[in-house]
């Protein structure tokens, strides 16, 4: 047992529990295997030490050490995964997106430290089907620019965009790099960067073609996130499907109560 431990790196820098604390176990546990993932002690996919082990070397109850890994849990840090070949590992990152101030995938990824990548999947020029025409307020007959990208976040990928743009108003955009932000072209080459947006967040199946791209089972749950965006005078500049791994992101948003609230259902008046 204990040259297995000398070998382990998370049973060799096991927490000490017996000195004087203010803190219960549980919550002391929880931080010491916060702190090796932050380490990198043990690093995405690592299997850490069964339960009995852990418990043993920290002396204490497995009720105790669950209650520690729960915390940890639900922090996404760690997975439980069930089976013969099952136990706790440590989970890959998930990244926040988050839909405030509507900064684009690749801003998003700065803000995290993360390296952003696109990998372009198809880029061309079509008749935008009618969902599409309606909700950038095309009349028939206008041509839209689809670009389809998998983005990643540090090489592994993450999400999948659908984004169409009115022709008329970006021509020749798809001569630009489409690998890096798209919003920056549309700032600093047209000068319609997006400044507002209308977005919209179900959970949709993977289905062969998402799964493919993705990396993920056809059955897998996605979130989906609809986006019709608008520049400065309020034209639609851009409408968007972008489909996001869950175990690898998370929607946040940052939310207030107004001063004077508007209904969004008006009531009706007798007359």
């Amino acid at each position: 047992m204990a040259a297995h431990e000398g070998s382990d790196p998370v049973l060799s820098r096991a927490v000490d529990l017996t000195a004087a604390s203010a803190q219960p176990a549980h919550v002391r546990i929880a931080a010491w295997l916060e702190a090796l993932i932050a380490d990198g002690v043990v690093v995405p996919g690592d299997r850490l030490p069964s339960e009995i082990e852990m418990a043993a070397r920290l002396g204490v109850s497995r009720m105790t050490l669950r209650q520690a890994l729960a915390g940890v849990a639900t922090k996404g840090l760690i997975e439980r995964r069930r089976g013969r070949f099952g136990g706790n590992f440590v989970s890959r990152p998930r990244y926040d997106f988050d839909l405030t101030g509507l900064p684009g995938f690749t801003e998003q990824m700065r803000r995290a430290h993360v390296e952003a990548g696109a990998r372009v999947v198809s880029a061309r020029t079509r008749t935008p089907s009618a969902e599409v025409r309606q909700a950038l307020r095309l009349r028939r007959g206008a041509r839209v620019h689809e670009v389809v990208r998998v983005r990643s976040a540090n090489g592994q990928p993450i999400a999948l965009e659908e984004t169409f743009l009115p022709a008329a108003l970006f021509s020749g955009i798809l001569n630009a790099d489409l690998t890096g932000s798209l919003y920056a072209v549309m700032e600093s080459r047209y000068r319609r960067p997006p400044v507002s947006a209308d977005e919209v967040v179900e959970p949709v199946n993977a289905g062969e073609t998402r799964a493919e791209l993705l990396g993920v089972e056809p059955t897998t749950a996605l979130l989906l996130l609809t986006r019709t965006a608008y520049d400065v005078a309020g034209t639609p500049v851009e409408y968007s499907h972008d489909v996001f791994r869950p175990d690898r992101t998370r929607i946040t948003l940052h939310a207030r109560v107004d001063a004077a609230p508007v209904a969004l259902v008006q009531p009706t008046r007798s007359v």
